[in-house]
């Protein structure tokens, strides 16, 4: 409902679309670790509205992650939804929609509904095989209605609700500034300062192992990070022969 009103009330793209993909980022990155300050543009790029249609923005975070949201009413083709995830210990690419593992051709002759805000029903198309799993619903009332009988607070509270919208207030105020705006929060529940990464392997008693690299030559470079600062350095072990 409170989303909902704030779309009555004249909000764009990013009220309607960036809250999702912020608290998203927030699950990831983890909701103990506090949002600093937010970098972002915004603009009316198609649509005939008192608001924004397309925005970018960027969150830091306070253990050196950084999340970032692209939004937007202006996209052709279909709906793109997709996570892309990048860590010190892998990668996840996630694509709710353009790449379902179901393409098709059809020349249209048999009609019928192929997917939220797909623009053709023929040529060659992405349908979604079950469209209310890829968007949460099922796993979102489950979870809540299960929260509501066990008498337990449910995944995502009005408290995540009052942080998205700190952020989305500092994203805001960012588009008009141009700066990076910091993100206030007069009650924060999480860990204080700045922290990194509690299952980081250590390297040494100064330093945190962040990444190996194998060169072509058979060294091995090593990328560090210094668990006070949090400065970078690199260093190279030989290979043996």
């Amino acid at each position: 409902d409170w989303f909902w009103d704030m779309e009555k009330s004249g909000g764009g793209a990013m009220i309607d679309l960036a809250c999702h993909c912020i608290e998203i980022g927030r699950n990831y990155i983890g909701k103990d670790v506090k949002p600093l300050e937010v970098m972002c543009w915004a603009d009316t790029q198609v649509h005939p509205i008192d608001a924004e249609d397309h925005a970018i923005g960027m969150i830091k975070y306070a253990n050196g992650a950084i999340s970032q949201f692209e939004v937007s009413w202006c996209f052709r083709g279909g709906m793109d939804l997709r996570d892309e995830v990048m860590g010190t210990e892998g990668t996840i690419w996630i694509n709710n929609f353009l790449r379902t593992g179901f393409e098709t051709f059809t020349t249209g002759g048999g009609g019928g509904y192929v997917a939220e805000k797909a623009e053709v029903d023929k040529g060659w198309l992405f349908p979604v095989g079950d469209e209310a799993h890829e968007l949460g619903y099922p796993n979102m009332f489950t979870d809540m209605f299960s929260a509501i009988d066990e008498k337990r607070e449910p995944l995502e509270t009005f408290y995540d609700g009052y942080v998205v919208n700190a952020i989305l207030d500092a994203a805001y105020k960012s588009a008009k500034t141009k700066l990076w705006e910091p993100v206030v929060l007069e009650d924060w529940r999480g860990e204080e300062g700045v922290i990194y990464e509690k299952n980081t392997k250590s390297y040494d008693d100064d330093h945190f192992l962040i990444k190996e690299e194998k060169l072509p030559n058979g060294d091995v470079k090593l990328i560090l990070k210094h668990k006070m600062s949090g400065e970078l350095s690199q260093r190279v072990q030989k290979a043996t022969t």
